[in-house]
Parts: structure tokens; C-alpha cells; sequence
């Protein structure tokens, strides 16, 4: 005799959260990049960060990315970039870690 209420987790048991096929369409294009600066904070981008960055993904003009310039890597977007940059790929995930205050 079973009394009682299905658990609403039921069916779910065997079905495991896969992060690569999550944040990695490209895997042989694609790299991380840990932010050790506070100076993209206005972009929703923290000091110690992780970005995912695809290097295989098609870049457009409002894409935000990672840019070589002037020796050293820099992110925004597209069309807010000048000079002689070299775009080093798209940024498709910022994976932010909680911090206890």
C-alpha cells in the first residue's frame, strides 16, 4: 500500500546537469579567462570572475568580446572598440562566485 504524495522530484533522479554542453558550444575554441580587476564592475563583471570565452562563435558589431590592445587584454563591446585592437573571441558567460560578506 503506498499512502502519501508523489515527491515532486520524482522523474528527475537519474538526469545530471551537464555545465560543458551548458556554457561550451565550441570546445576546441573555447577558454577561460579569470578577471583579477574591479574595473569592469559597471558591466556586471567582478574581480575574480570567469569568463567563457568562444573563439569560434561569428562576432557582430554589439558583440561583448576580449580585445588584445596595446599588449594587454581588455573587454567591451564591438563597436566601442578603436584603434588596433586584435578580438580574441566572444564572450558567451561570466560565471560570478557568491562571496560571504
Amino acid at each position: 500500500m503506498i499512502t502519501g504524495f508523489p515527491s515532486p522530484a520524482q522523474g528527475y533522479e537519474d538526469k545530471k546537469v551537464d555545465l560543458n554542453s551548458y556554457f561550451i558550444k565550441h570546445p576546441a575554441a573555447t577558454v577561460f579567462m579569470r578577471i583579477d580587476s574591479s574595473r569592469y564592475v559597471s558591466m556586471g563583471i567582478y574581480d575574480g570572475d570567469l569568463l567563457v570565452i568562444d573563439r569560434a562563435r561569428q562576432i557582430g558589431q554589439n558583440s561583448f568580446v576580449v580585445y588584445e590592445e596595446d599588449g594587454a587584454f581588455k573587454i567591451g563591446r564591438v563597436f566601442n572598440i578603436k584603434g588596433e585592437a586584435v578580438i580574441t573571441g566572444a564572450i558567451t558567460h561570466v560565471i560570478h562566485t557568491v562571496k560571504d560578506v
